[in-house]
């Protein structure tokens, strides 16, 4: 991959080193999910087949993923670091999901602990790419406009989705008819959502859209992010059409497409971006075909 630099350390090494155990320990979650009885026992059959089709995307796909997108990054690829990035955030994310929207289980402190090591990796990432020269990343051949309005797009739709849902039932003073099929007290995923997740996609988009430093790395994380959260979804889909739960399967193709164009927009932007981190002292700058 080019961008990868030799060298036993890098300046994505830190994060590297959290998010190999974190791999390892979401895999084991998502197997332990997945094979206990007693994981959702006490959720609502809504609830419990979203968990189920996620666990199995997490682990076939995300802890898989994280595992040999910290060994790139570990070597110094900017764009292996980015990537991470956005494997890390919607690991943190579906995490927080499950260590507070879960009834306690015995997998309770997988969930803790893996939730620490996701979001002080992710940390750890930010901030050793907020230390680079982002705004050279984004030469004058990198589709800046389309990923930026593309990014921008996903925020403002998907914030529009949930305040239709939102903002009828604060004026009638109802409870949205999908908390209550969950058996939850509020909706977690959108809390995530508008408090952090699509104001990152709107942010980052106008900031690539501008050619700002932030956008060039915020927008392919954040890109990467949602192709995993798109696929989780396909997987929620799928097990909620294996038990016959109502909308299993109509939102199917929706969420392939959106997989497939944030992937192919993902795509094109890192193709055109040269993420290049500076060194560490002493660090061998050879590059590594």
């Amino acid at each position: 991959m080019a961008g990868v630099t030799a060298g036993a350390r890098g300046p994505y090494s830190l994060a590297a080193a959290l998010a190999l155990p974190l791999a390892a320990l979401f895999g084991a979650a998502s197997l332990g999910n997945l094979v206990l009885p007693s994981a959702y026992a006490l959720e609502a059959p809504l609830w419990a087949a979203q968990g189920i089709g996620q666990d199995w995307v997490d682990l076939l796909v995300a802890a898989p993923a994280l595992a040999a997108l910290a060994w790139l990054a570990r070597r110094g690829s900017g764009r292996a670091a980015l990537l991470l990035g956005g494997a890390l955030a919607y690991t943190a994310y579906s995490l927080v999901l499950y260590a507070f929207a879960l009834h306690f289980n015995p997998l309770f402190l997988a969930y803790a602990l893996a939730l620490g090591l996701s979001f002080y990796a992710l940390l750890a990432l930010v901030l050793a790419v907020a230390r680079q020269d982002a705004g050279s990343w984004c030469a004058t051949r990198a589709p800046a406009l389309a990923a930026g309005a593309f990014s921008t797009f996903i925020g403002i739709a998907f914030a529009a989705l949930w305040l239709g849902e939102i903002l009828p039932a604060l004026a009638t003073g109802a409870t949205p008819r999908a908390i209550g099929e969950a058996g939850l007290i509020t909706n977690p995923v959108q809390v995530l959502d508008l408090g952090i997740v699509l104001p990152a996609f709107i942010v980052g988009g106008i900031a690539l859209m501008r050619r700002r430093p932030l956008g060039c790395w915020l927008v392919p994380l954040m890109l990467a992010f949602g192709v995993f959260m798109d696929l989780a979804l396909i997987g929620m889909d799928l097990s909620m059409a294996a038990r016959g739960l109502p909308g299993g399967g109509q939102r199917l193709p929706v969420f392939v497409v959106m997989a497939a164009a944030s992937l192919a927009m993902l795509w094109a932007l890192l193709r055109r971006i040269e993420p290049r981190p500076a060194s560490l002292p002493g660090t061998d700058r050879a590059p590594v075909s």
